[in-house]
């Protein structure tokens, strides 16, 4: 099983928006069409928040029209810059809020909604926690989670002042299951980032429009970098992963 990960649209109204040099919404196009140009054309995406960068209905119906030129499988979580209510209107058989159904056996895949409408801050709701924990008294596997704000520092001053709130209730919980591998991975930095913490591994992921400078502790674009994406391929039990840059 193949799973692509994008993140940090940052699409608005206007489809010729620019903003860091860049469209957002022609980077978009491009990177959906690598895609399917060098993956499948029914590819498993998760775009991990962030989709619209102005909260209105059309820059969420700018990303429905592009994803619908594809027949792309499509799990969709919010950013801090996103209005879940609007999301919910571009969900359809295609493009749904559920975390994705796992093909394999040996892992488990989970959605976790980090955001707070209007809040750049992220927040770990013990409910989603507590549905984790049922499902692996059932299944106990490899677990893949899937968030917006990442669950630990990034090395970039800036951005890890906006850390998700009580993220120790996920990450203690994590290290408790040490039977367990999980990996987790998230956007909001807009940068490419990997750590191992015993048997929990987190990754952040580009951004398919603009990029952030890694361990900076001021912002700072980082022109230097293209945009991109993540697979993520799931053979037995081992998950092996990389970025795709275009």
């Amino acid at each position: 099983m193949e799973i692509i990960q994008i993140t940090d649209l940052h699409i608005s109204k206007d489809k010729s928006d620019s903003k860091h040099d860049c469209v957002p919404y022609e980077r978009l196009a491009k990177v959906l069409e690598h895609i399917r140009a060098n993956h499948s054309q029914h590819s498993n995406l998760v775009i991990t928040g962030d989709l619209s960068s102005d909260f209105t209905l059309e820059s969420y119906e700018n990303i429905s029209s592009l994803i619908k030129q594809f027949e792309f499988n499509v799990s969709i979580l919010p950013g801090n810059h996103d209005d879940l209510s609007m999301m919910k209107l571009i969900c359809d058989d295609q493009i749904k809020l559920e975390s994705l159904d796992c093909e394999n056996k040996y892992f488990s895949i989970f959605n976790f909604d980090t955001h707070i409408q209007d809040n750049v801050r992220g927040v770990i709701n013990q409910s989603e926690i507590e549905n984790l924990d049922y499902q692996l008294s059932a299944n106990r596997t490899n677990v893949i989670i899937f968030s917006h704000h990442p669950l630990i520092k990034v090395n970039s001053e800036w951005i890890d002042i906006n850390i998700t709130e009580n993220n120790n209730l996920l990450v203690q919980f994590m290290l408790k299951q040490n039977d367990i591998t999980f990996n987790v991975f998230s956007g909001h930095v807009h940068q490419e980032f990997y750590k191992r913490i015993n048997n929990v591994c987190f990754y952040t992921s580009p951004s398919t429009c603009y990029q952030f400078e890694a361990q900076s502790d001021n912002f700072n674009v980082d022109r230097s970098l293209s945009n991109g994406y993540r697979v993520i391929s799931l053979h037995g039990n081992t998950l092996t992963t990389n970025v795709i840059r275009l």
